[in-house]
């Protein structure tokens, strides 16, 4: 089976046995992008996990609530900036709540509401945990591509997620 590397062309082929295959260069971009993210998602979870007692959903909360308006916010608008449901983030807050990182309180606004505010011990935390993380994310990722290959995989991922990193309030 001829490789086809014309990214326009179908990206896959289905052989006699019905099964799909991608070509080389699909594969190698599809599964290259995957694998790349699980990779460094395990070992930066891990890191922060041994240094900080945090999982990386844990670190991007508490920086969410540390760049939020008065270091709160609701729940439910924390699940959506992160793209995690609303029992994940409940379950991620009790974690946090229990080292006093962050408290419950109803909100001011709407007493159905639940919002985490973040403690001065939280925002404590975040600023060494961020430290930490961005400055791994900076040996692992950055420091392994040219300012050219960095530019492109800005290009091509603004495209799949336009303005993603502009609406993100995490510091």
């Amino acid at each position: 089976m001829a490789a086809n590397t014309d990214t326009k062309a179908c990206s896959y082929v289905v052989g006699d046995d019905g099964l799909a295959t991608w070509t080389d260069t699909h594969k190698s971009a599809w599964i290259g992008m995957l694998e790349t993210h699980k990779r460094l998602t395990r070992a930066l979870d891990a890191e922060m996990e041994a240094d900080f007692g945090l999982s990386l959903s844990g670190v991007e909360c508490l920086g969410r609530l540390a760049a939020a308006d008065g270091r709160n916010l609701r729940l439910s608008v924390l699940a959506a900036e992160t793209g995690l449901s609303l029992s994940r983030i409940s379950r991620i807050i009790d974690t946090l709540e229990s080292r006093k990182l962050v408290e419950r309180r109803s909100s001011a606004a709407d007493a159905r509401a639940v919002e985490a505010h973040l403690t001065p011990e939280g925002l404590e935390l975040v600023r060494q945990a961020q430290s930490s993380h961005f400055a791994s994310v900076q040996e692992r990722f950055f420091q392994q591509l040219s300012g050219e290959e960095l530019a492109v995989l800005a290009q091509v991922f603004e495209r799949f997620a336009p303005s993603a990193a502009s609406d993100c309030t995490e510091s």
